[in-house]
């Protein structure tokens, strides 16, 4: 079976890219077969992190019909096991295709043999950005410990809600007509509350609104937590956490813990993963851990909805991630 990982951001700058980069480069080297696809249409770039030449077709092209057999999209790279799919912004329009041409490349990426298939997404929350985050329960998130990071990755999170909620009805359906309404009335007051709108929908729709929220159940994000400085760091870990319960009524899952590291920015001008630059650097070595708990999960629907939200409560993956991350900063 293939996972398909998407990983998106809140903002721009906080290492979503080197993180896909040096995560599929791990999971190449532990035996897995991984595609890593540039999906930030309009402003693709990832191929030059990994060292190679914007010559190839790509992702484009086979959203402009110029090519119909998405395989011959693949490149091979430097890592074993690991091939990449170029983005392009070559073509205007390209980040504003229209669902047929998503349907496409759905279609095309389940077909691919690989082990793992993981989208380097664009930054924000473009409907294409938030489609292609959906495509399973528990996608990845990178975001940092700095405020303004914590509140984009909070209104990613909210805004990729809201459409997974919206997209358990039917185009035009009055559950979907009632939901636009909702929203329509929170513009000029204070922010739509969608825990509220969810009791809403379960009020005056009882059977599609139970449908809609037993999916809404399995929905629990992933996220990597960015260029820590030390522990305390986990603090604003969980103020998101809290924020994203309180606010959003659902659950996530802290993945990965990774240290700031100026190496991460060398080996970009090196135009090579750090995990082939300096394997045993802090920040590979938190990549690696994270490799370690994604290869546990299926990324089609996620197995940690059986957790007890007691077990939640008390941030047992926090307290892991800040053990691994001290160790870590103590080697170096």
């Amino acid at each position: 079976m293939t996972n398909l990982l998407p990983i998106a951001s809140g903002k721009g700058g906080v290492g979503k890219s080197s993180y896909a980069v040096n995560l599929a480069t791990v999971l190449a080297q532990k035996g897995k077969n991984v595609i890593l696809a540039d999906f930030d249409f309009g402003g693709a770039n990832l191929h030059t992190l990994l060292g190679l030449k914007n010559n190839r077709a790509g992702l484009g092209n086979f959203i402009y019909r110029q090519t119909e057999d998405f395989s011959s999209l693949l490149q091979e790279t430097q890592i074993p096991g690991l091939r990449f799919i170029a983005g392009d912004c070559m073509y205007p329009g390209t980040a504003n295709m229209d669902n047929s041409s998503k349907r496409r490349i759905i279609k095309a990426l389940n077909a691919q043999e690989a082990d793992y298939v993981i989208l380097d997404l664009g930054a924000g929350t473009t409907y294409n950005t938030l489609d292609f985050f959906l495509l399973t329960y528990n996608s990845l998130l990178v975001t940092t410990p700095e405020l303004t990071s914590i509140l984009n990755a909070y209104s990613f999170l909210k805004a990729a809600v809201f459409r997974f909620f919206m997209r358990q009805f039917k185009a035009k359906s009055p559950e979907r007509e009632f939901i636009n309404g909702y929203l329509k009335s929170a513009e000029t007051g204070s922010d739509a509350d969608f825990v509220e709108l969810v009791k809403k929908i379960c009020k005056n729709f009882p059977e599609t609104g139970k449908s809609a929220k037993t999916e809404l159940l399995k929905y629990r994000p992933q996220v990597i937590f960015n260029q820590g400085q030390n522990s305390a760091d986990l603090e604003m870990a969980k103020r998101l956490r809290s924020l994203i319960q309180k606010k959003l009524g659902i659950n996530m899952d802290f993945v990965g813990f990774l240290p700031k590291d100026e190496q991460v920015s060398f080996s970009i001008a090196l135009r090579k993963p750090l995990a082939l630059a300096n394997p045993g650097s802090g920040f590979v070595r938190g990549i690696e851990t994270s490799a370690e708990r994604i290869m546990i999960h299926s990324y089609r629907y996620n197995e940690l909805n059986g957790v007890e939200a007691d077990d939640i409560s008390k941030d047992k993956d926090l307290k892991i991630l800040d053990k691994e991350f001290t160790a870590a900063l103590a080697e170096k």
